[in-house]
């Protein structure tokens, strides 16, 4: 949730400091937190897009261990963490914290399911489950003989350790208390308690009262006073530019003067009567009709041409600012999505384009109509009262200054009532994607979700009922005002009656009531227009966004750059936004074309972020990246984004047809597709669907399993022949199988491949630089070299068998603890 870590992982729960800090070192979270700005406190974006697949998991993990659940049903929670946290959360949390607690693992790890602290393995396949060995401690005879069980961490305690063994780590220290409840006193618990650690060493979490700067999301401002002339000036643009401003203007006139004309001629016509004769009256009857009812069609057609005037104009200015709003969004940096979570630009595209769409079409038919009719109304008035008619100006006065007394209040709650929707929004679309967490957490977790909800839903209706409140103050202020000035003329009428006429004091109060009536409608209408206004204002705020870096830049490279994939970087330095810590710090290495690289660290070190350098996500801060010689700093985004090929941790799938996933811009024929998917393995698979290649890929590619999905991305990949590939954990959460066939692609495809159908092309990869991300180190013991990240910072770089043979090291640590020296030393002797 885009909450802080500490509410992500306590969900609702009471904060316990004892069982809390226990649970994030048990959760091997302790480190992370003194890295992060506010420490627990810092906030979580959208989809965690501030922390690393690790930090996600662990966080994950955290809140189900803090629910003191009885059954834990776990899927793969360490396939995205390095080894030594996994042996950490292994020994710290399953064989402590959750010892007495019944634990379903779902993990693909050789090194768990050889362990000889677990206690049973079921494996799945085909749908069916198959019970393969229950083991004891002592047994594990049925296990592969060449995979290692997984190590216990020294300094933690696991099963069989004596109760009062305390071991030095590098880690907090603690004491083992086997029956002691992490639980508050004042919360039950339910079966056997945690079986936890009594910290003696530093607290793990921040002061309560230091001070807060871990904030990531802004909060949502608003403009105040009134909506400024460039808003107006945009929407004018929008709709087609000042000629049809003019235009719609000059089409409602003239049907106001044609609906105006066709009365002041009926009231010639029936002016004749007393001076003419009836035979007279009869002979111009026909005149006088003709011209009435000409008037009146032409009328008609004038308020047919000055609706669709109106309402086209309304509507190519909403389509035109909505394109403008989407190509913006399209062009935002990164971090701008980082701040602005999903409801808060989901309101824009809802309930500011829904006002654009309805509101303001009305309201500027309306208004037009109104204005030329009460102007018409007043005008008359004070013409035919002569004197008397010089009493609608002060009249007027009244009724503009109450308008603009009106007009404050409720614009500045229209803003207002805009901005709670959003969190409305946006906790629809976080309760809509986390539904299965929230229901795995029972019915308590529903009702706190429906809760929220009741709040923001008050929230937002607070500041409707708010605003209609204020509406019928104003409307009841200016009725009464109206009653009044009726009344005092009234009055008048009546006290100077010997000195006017019947017919004069008649038309006088006739005229009054009309125009009482028509600046009662005007006022309102025009406070009401400022009030639409607020859509418009909020989606130029979107459309003048600050974009990314220009997408082309004509002549900054060669069509068919790169031609190598030699990548250089030198003094890089880089952070995810402005002011925050420095990520990647003073990185110099060079990678040669063609050289297979392995980045590897551990977790939070700072491996990703390369990624995003690469891709330039967001710009350096410091230092340059070069490829094939090029500053990518002086290339567009475009053109370096589409020369480098990415198979992601977490793949995404678009809803559409396969072949658009795979071939989005219609760039390749049936057969380069077909022969991409036969490399990975899948053109069995999609051969055998109905559609084949135009087969629908449902929302998140939820057809398709995790592994399928990664070979896609590589299928792509392939398809593509980019000189430049990207593998970011791209093995971290699939089966062992799959990840076999993907480092099969690697080999084959990434090195010798010539599987293409089209003459003039290069063979796939022959010379591509392949950089691998990875946890499991198993994915980059045959690279060229390995280069080692620890805070950001490159701590080692060279080939695996020269990491290992200095015998010391981050990476000889990962090695070590993966169980992997026996294998790159096996390697060495065959070599």
């Amino acid at each position: 949730q885009n909450m802080t870590i500490r509410e992500n992982i306590l969900f609702g729960h009471p904060y316990d400091r004892v069982k809390y800090n226990n649970v994030l070192a048990a959760c091997a979270l302790s480190k992370d937190l003194t890295l992060f700005p506010a420490g627990d406190r810092t906030e979580i974006g959208q989809k965690g897009v501030n922390l690393s697949g690790g930090q996600k998991a662990r966080i994950s993990l955290a809140r189900a261990c803090y629910s003191d659940a009885d059954i834990f049903i776990l899927d793969s929670p360490l396939s995205a963490v390095d080894a030594i946290v996994q042996n950490e959360i292994f020994t710290k949390c399953f064989l402590g914290l959750l010892r007495h607690k019944t634990v379903l693992l779902v993990t693909h790890s050789p090194e768990i399911i050889a362990s000889k602290f677990i206690d049973r393995i079921v494996e799945v396949k085909d749908g069916k489950l198959m019970d393969k060995a229950v083991l004891g401690r002592e047994s594990t005879d049925d296990m592969p003989s060449s995979i290692d069980p997984l190590a216990a961490r020294r300094g933690y305690p696991v099963a069989g350790d004596d109760d009062n063994q305390v071991l030095t780590t590098d880690m907090p220290v603690y004491k083992r208390n086997d029956y002691n409840t992490m639980l508050s006193p004042s919360t039950p618990h339910h079966g056997e308690s945690f079986d936890v650690f009594t910290p003696v060493g530093p607290h793990l979490t921040f002061d309560e009262d230091a001070e807060v700067s871990g904030q990531l999301v802004l909060d949502e401002g608003r403009t105040e006073g009134k909506v400024s002339a460039a808003v107006y000036k945009a929407y004018v643009e929008a709709a087609g530019g000042w000629g049809t401003l003019v235009g719609v203007v000059g089409v409602s006139i003239l049907r106001q003067g044609l609906s105006i004309g066709s009365d002041l001629w009926l009231s010639v016509w029936t002016s004749t009567v007393p001076i003419e004769t009836p035979l007279e009256f009869q002979q111009h009857t026909p005149y006088y009709l003709g011209i009435y009812a000409a008037l009146a069609v032409l009328a008609v057609i004038a308020t047919a041409i000055a609706t669709l005037a109106t309402y086209g104009a309304c509507v190519t200015a909403s389509k035109t600012l909505f394109n403008q709003m989407t190509d913006a969004l399209l062009r935002a940096p990164m971090r701008f999505f980082d701040m602005n979570p999903v409801g808060r630009i989901l309101n824009r595209y809802t309930t500011d384009i829904g006002a654009m769409d309805v509101n303001i079409p009305f309201q500027v038919g309306s208004m037009a109509s109104v204005s030329f009719r009460t102007l018409c109304t007043v005008a008359t008035a004070m013409y035919m009262t002569s004197y008397l008619g010089l009493l609608v100006l002060p009249l007027v006065y009244v009724y503009v200054w109450m308008g603009r007394y009106f007009v404050k209040p409720v614009r500045e709650l229209e803003r207002i009532n805009k901005i709670t929707k959003s969190p409305l929004l946006n906790l629809m679309a976080e309760s809509i994607e986390g539904v299965l967490v929230i229901r795995a957490f029972g019915d308590n977790q529903r009702r706190r979700f429906q809760r929220m909800h009741y709040r923001n839903v008050d929230a937002t209706n607070e500041s409707m009922f708010a605003k209609e409140v204020v509406t019928t103050w104003f409307t009841l202020r200016i009725q009464f005002t109206s009653a009044f000035v009726v009344m005092v003329v009234s009055v008048a009428l009546v006290m100077m009656r010997d000195s006017l006429s019947p017919g004069l004091v008649g038309l006088a109060l006739n005229y009054i009531f009309s125009s009482l009536s028509m600046l009662e409608y005007l006022i309102p209408n025009f406070a009401q227009f400022e009030t639409v206004m607020v859509g418009p204002e909020r989606v130029v705020e979107y459309a003048n966004i600050a974009p990314e870096a220009p997408r082309v830049i004509s002549g900054a490279v060669a069509h068919d750059w790169p031609t190598n994939g030699d990548i250089a970087f030198t003094n890089m330095s880089f952070r995810y936004k402005e002011n925050d810590p420095l990520v990647l710090k003073d990185v110099n290495v060079h990678i040669q074309s063609g050289e297979k690289v392995g980045i590897v660290g551990r977790t939070g070190a700072g491996k990703s972020s390369l990624t995003m350098a690469l891709f330039r996500i967001n710009e350096l801060a410091g230092g340059r990246i070069k490829i094939d010689g090029v500053d990518i700093s002086r290339i567009g985004v475009k053109t370096l984004r589409s020369s480098i090929a990415i198979i992601p941790q977490t793949p995404v799938l678009f809803k559409g047809p396969l072949r658009n996933y795979l071939d989005p811009f219609g760039e390749f024929g049936e057969a380069d597709l077909w022969g991409c998917l036969q490399k990975v393995r899948l053109a069995d698979r999609i051969d055998g669907v109905e559609g084949k290649l135009d087969s629908p890929v449902e929302e998140n590619g939820e057809n398709f399993s995790v592994g399928e999905r990664q070979m896609l991305c590589m299928a792509r990949a392939l398809l593509r022949q980019a000189r430049i590939v990207v593998m970011d954990e791209a093995t971290a959460a699939i089966d062992h199988e799959t990840d076999q066939n993907l480092q099969r692609v690697i080999r084959t495809e990434f090195a010798t491949s010539t599987v293409l159908t089209i003459a003039h092309r290069l063979d796939t990869f022959a010379t591509s630089t392949v950089l691998t991300i990875a946890h499991r180190l198993d994915t980059v013991l045959d690279a060229d070299r390995i280069i080692v990240f620890d805070q950001g910072r490159l701590a080692q770089c060279d080939t695996p068998a020269a990491l290992i043979g200095a015998g010391a090291g981050i990476f000889f640590e990962l090695c070590h603890e993966g169980g992997y020296l026996d294998k790159v030393v096996s390697s060495q002797s065959v070599e």
